[in-house]
């Protein structure tokens, strides 16, 4: 077997993806968080959300609500008047912001868009669980901002 062949036979046996990244979220920036994951788990029967919290890094809120096995909507709050999302709520009033699809080894995946004329706009950097993060604008069209995720670190113990 050549090595194409064997690395397609190894990453067909990975699980349920259906291309080389995972799809993890799509993000959906909101002007208040609450009202929003409520409205949304309610309408569609959503039975796990997490609790808001924090993302010091991008400083938004941010809540996730489950909408498949490990797929999430994730709800982003402004936490000042000059975050990332700040004047993307003011143009829009909210609405899709971001795709995130999670990756093996972030950096050489940051490296391939780049080679690929990808814009990146954050390097990896910390987010949520302790995961790092990258956003950058593939050279696609539509070209819309895709965040990185790594998967979540494995818990030492």
């Amino acid at each position: 077997m050549n090595e194409a062949l064997t690395a397609q036979h190894l990453i067909s046996n990975l699980g349920p993806r259906l291309g080389r990244y995972r799809l993890h979220h799509v993000g959906i920036v909101v002007p208040k968080l609450e009202p929003v994951v409520a409205q949304y788990a309610g309408a569609f029967e959503f039975q796990e959300t997490t609790l808001p919290f924090d993302d010091k890094a991008q400083r938004v809120r941010v809540a996730f609500v489950r909408v498949a096995d490990d797929t999430w909507l994730e709800f982003i709050e402004p936490a000042g008047a000059d975050t990332p999302v700040t004047q993307f709520l003011a143009k829009t009033r909210g609405g899709y912001h971001h795709v995130a699809f999670e990756v093996g080894d972030i950096e050489t995946a940051v490296r391939e868009f780049e080679a690929a004329r990808a814009v990146v706009v954050c390097r990896p950097v910390v987010g949520f669980e302790g995961r790092r993060v990258a956003f950058l604008f593939p050279n696609l069209q539509p070209n819309l901002l895709t965040e990185l995720i790594e998967p979540r670190p494995v818990a030492r113990g």
